[in-house]
């Protein structure tokens, strides 16, 4: 019996031995891999880009389309861009009413771009939102004020669009917090002093498909 149990422990320990063995050979590692954008825009010499608009001032639309354009051209370095001005000005060079497939076709054959990026965004009115506690005691009020921005990419030799996306957030402007009949805290972040940050988010994220990606990814160990 004690050979027997000598041979069992032999068995065991080999086994293990392999076990242990065949994991340090087919371990893995990890590493990072590259994704290309998934639109890649070097195929387009000059592209057209008119002048974001919303329901806000003609600053900030100035702003968005600065940001937009810093925005691809820091993903894919050396695309470039022909800044065609607001779009009442673009539709009325090219003899058009509105921004439409006639005048996106009209832009290619004025300006000489085969592609135009069109944008706009719209702030809606800060909604202020009250909750009280059960007994009455307390207080806690808060504005929201939501932003949503959309963008697209036409072709000027059809007038289709080739690409468009769309984002929008939801930010807090303002809070109240009242216990006992005593205002314990205060803040107030004026719309107008933050639409920037609110628009500089968006416009991260629709431009999302002109950067390149990175993922993590397991590979054999060689």
């Amino acid at each position: 019996m004690t050979g027997y149990r000598a041979s069992l422990g032999f068995v065991v320990r080999s086994l293990l031995a392999l076990f242990l063995l065949s994991v340090g050979c087919s371990g893995t590692r990890t590493i990072r891999v590259e994704s290309p954008p998934r639109i890649d825009l070097s195929a387009y010499q000059t592209i057209g880009i008119v002048e974001f608009s919303s329901n806000s001032s003609e600053k900030l639309n100035q702003f968005a389309t600065q940001e937009f354009m810093s925005a691809v051209q820091g993903a894919q370095p050396g695309v470039r861009f022909l800044e065609l001005g607001s779009a009442e000005k673009v539709v009325k060079a090219v003899g058009r009413a509105e921004l439409d497939l006639d005048a996106i076709k009209a832009i290619g054959k004025k300006y000489q771009v085969t592609s135009v990026f069109t944008g706009s965004y719209d702030i809606s009115n800060v909604k202020p939102k009250v909750s009280m506690g059960t007994d009455l005691s307390s207080i806690n009020a808060s504005a929201m004020v939501k932003v949503s921005m959309i963008s697209k990419h036409w072709d000027t030799a059809t007038g289709a669009t080739i690409w468009t996306q769309t984002r929008w957030g939801q930010w807090p402007v303002a809070n109240v917090d009242k216990q006992s009949g005593q205002i314990v805290s205060f803040s107030l972040s004026l719309p107008e002093d933050r639409y920037g940050q609110f628009v500089s988010k968006l416009v991260y994220g629709v431009t999302n498909d002109f950067r390149t990606h990175y993922e993590k990814r397991k590979v054999p160990k060689q």
